[in-house]
């Protein structure tokens, strides 16, 4: 905010009033934002190994929370159960995959400009930051997930969130994304669905974002039982 100071000309003068502040800069227009949110998903680097963990709470029909961190490099992935409902395990349950694709990048997530038509629908103030929301369609009918808004983080014009509708059970939810380090990732991802009994919700958040140049080989390896010892052993 800038203050204008105004100084007396003489004593029988009395100081000049103080102007109202001036107005936040205006919003670029909305055409400026798509393709600078375009040249930044363009511009994008996606962490190719990483570490993170995330939080899963499932209510509704059923109720369950559990803990997990992953391991990913390339499209190999260990995902490890630290916590099931509150309960903490001992040795964490191990799953390895290999070629799984992640769902959760952005480049995945963020509806893009060449396959959905932005309309403004304007900007969303949080103190000094401002996203710019746009609502968006497809430009040709698509079935499975259909991407319905994207909130455009005003500083680094990548998705600073998004909302989705599915064509299956009525689903619909959302997922956030900011930074770690020097990436964009996901931060919460939200979603719910009509299935028989009632709605199903599901959230979960990501936390502790690591990023090492290269993870060990034996962190996409099955861990094998000792084997028993034989006779004449001791």
């Amino acid at each position: 905010m800038i203050a204008i100071l105004a100084a007396a000309v003489a004593l029988v003068v009395p100081p000049a009033a103080t102007p109202p502040p001036s107005p936040l800069p205006s919003a670029p227009p909305p055409l400026a934002v798509v393709a600078k949110y375009r040249a930044a998903l363009k511009a994008l680097r996606e962490p190719r190994v990483f570490t993170v963990e995330y939080t899963l709470v499932q209510t509704g029909t059923r109720t369950l929370e559990q803990s997990h961190r992953i391991f990913r490099s390339g499209a190999d992935e260990r995902d490890e159960t630290l916590a099931v409902n509150g309960t903490r395990s001992i040795s964490p349950v191990v799953r390895i995959f290999r070629r799984r694709p992640y769902r959760y990048t952005v480049v995945a997530l963020a509806p893009n400009p060449a396959a959905y038509d932005f309309v403004y629908a304007g900007p969303h103030r949080d103190g000094k930051h401002v996203d710019y929301v746009f609502t968006v369609a497809p430009k040709k009918p698509k079935r499975g997930i259909t991407f319905t808004q994207v909130a455009i983080d005003g500083v680094t014009f990548l998705p600073g969130a998004v909302a989705f509708t599915s064509d299956q059970h009525a689903g619909r939810g959302s997922v956030t994304f900011g930074k770690s380090g020097r990436y964009w990732v996901a931060r919460s991802a939200a979603a719910q669905a009509d299935v028989p009994g009632g709605v199903a919700h599901e959230h979960l958040a990501f936390a502790r974002w690591r990023f090492p140049k290269t993870l060990p080989r034996s962190t996409f390896e099955t861990a094998r039982p000792l084997s028993s010892a034989g006779p004449g052993l001791p």
